[in-house]
């Protein structure tokens, strides 16, 4: 099936929302959408599934709307995978290029990503990514593609992501009783950074930042290469649960507040105006000073920024980043965060939403859908690199094929 023809499905389980988008990629660059589904996820904490039950009804319901939508049954889904079991690190492998000619071929690609990946992994983990980041040939480094070239010596530098096979059983057996298969799995940062990046701000050395609701996903990207990435268990939440405890009301009110007037800093907003907490429990509708929502909101989210900053440094490669921070996801919303992270970060701060979208885009063009949307886009390029590997492979064949016949 053609790319234009083709239809991917996502499944991205947050903490706050479970959204399913149904997109038909148009090309490279865009993709149509043309169904979108969303039910609270009452199953997920920071990430993890804890009710399998609850998760499965949350995917049941999301896929209903969405099959409303585009008129169309759902079988196969595109999911993403976070949460505190995931685990990232880098590795090197090395092999020499053995064929007479001493020239890099598509098996020599084979032989040294599998030599990277040849490390311990924990019984209780399970490998979701092997994402090549550099290849060398010889003394020659930092090539993206080498194939063609020649040399004695091939390395390549690899990033490898690990997950909890506990939560990837979990995450199976809600999609499995929700009655849909995993067509793929896809590390949540990995997605997001598909949504909102381009391949020059790739190369330029950029990290992006997806800010849900009970966790942080972080990946850095330096030379078009992914270098790090991270989950840091923590997110939207924390903020609505303390303004849940300093304005004395619920999780739902707090929530409501937070979106509509919350701020990240106490510099830029009016220091008389005033919000209106809603009524509950009989209890009458009642005016606060604004600031006394960023004295709660500003602290906990340079907490976590810092939490953030230590992790960028961590990587190594914080001085690399001249493409800044981009924040996405649904708690990058509250106003005035880009100026708070930039405080905290010392680095350029912008906020992003997903990118080259048509159709329903209108209901996709948030930040909080940049995983969603970068499932499919991820799907997209993994099927059309697979579809020119097997078309590579075809021509090889028919080329050994005729070599025989002219040789016999």
């Amino acid at each position: 099936m053609e790319s234009s023809e083709r239809i991917i499905v996502s499944l991205d389980l947050g903490s706050a929302l479970t959204k399913v988008v149904v997109g038909r990629p148009i090309s490279e660059y865009e993709t149509e959408i043309i169904g979108t589904g969303m039910f609270p996820s009452s199953g997920i904490k920071n990430g993890s599934i804890i009710n399998i039950e609850a998760t499965t009804r949350s995917i049941i319901e999301a896929v209903s709307e969405a099959e409303l939508m585009c008129g169309q049954e759902i079988g196969y889904v595109v999911v993403n995978v976070t949460g505190k079991s995931v685990r990232a690190d880098n590795s090197k492998g090395v092999v020499a290029i053995t064929n007479r000619d001493r020239v890099v071929t598509e098996p020599d690609i084979v032989r040294v990503i599998e030599a990277a990946q040849a490390v311990r992994v924990p019984a209780d983990q399970e490998i979701l990514h092997v994402l090549s980041k550099e290849f060398s040939v010889d003394d020659q480094t930092s090539i993206k593609d080498p194939i063609g070239m020649t040399g004695v010596r091939l390395e390549a530098e690899v990033h490898i992501v690990t997950a909890g096979l506990t939560a990837l059983h979990n995450l199976e057996k809600c999609i499995e009783a929700a009655g849909l298969a995993e067509e793929t799995r896809v590390l949540s940062s990995l997605a997001s950074s598909d949504a909102v990046l381009t391949s020059g701000e790739k190369d330029l050395g950029t990290a992006v930042l997806d800010i849900g609701a009970g966790i942080c996903d972080l990946i850095v990207y330096v030379d078009g290469g992914i270098a790090y990435s991270s989950v840091i268990p923590f997110g939207g939440y924390n903020v609505t649960s303390d303004l849940s405890i300093g304005l004395k009301t619920t999780i739902e009110t707090a929530e409501l507040v937070k979106k509509r007037f919350g701020h990240c800093s106490l510099e830029e907003i009016d220091p008389t105006e005033t919000v209106e907490i809603p009524p509950i429990s009989g209890r009458p509708a009642r005016a606060v000073l604004r600031e006394e929502l960023v004295h709660v909101i500003e602290p906990r989210m340079r907490e976590i920024f810092e939490m953030v900053d230590a992790e960028l440094t961590k990587s190594g490669k914080k001085s690399f980043l001249a493409g800044g921070v981009i924040l996405t996801g649904g708690g990058s919303l509250l106003e005035g965060i880009e100026s708070l992270a930039e405080d905290v970060f010392r680095l350029t701060v912008t906020r992003a939403r997903p990118a080259g979208l048509s159709g329903l885009s209108e209901r996709v063009s948030s930040p909080e859908f940049a995983t969603a949307v970068g499932l499919i886009k991820y799907a997209s390029r993994l099927g059309d690199m697979e579809r020119k590997s097997q078309d590579r492979s075809e021509t090889w064949g028919k080329k050994i094929r005729r070599w025989i016949e002219e040789n016999l």
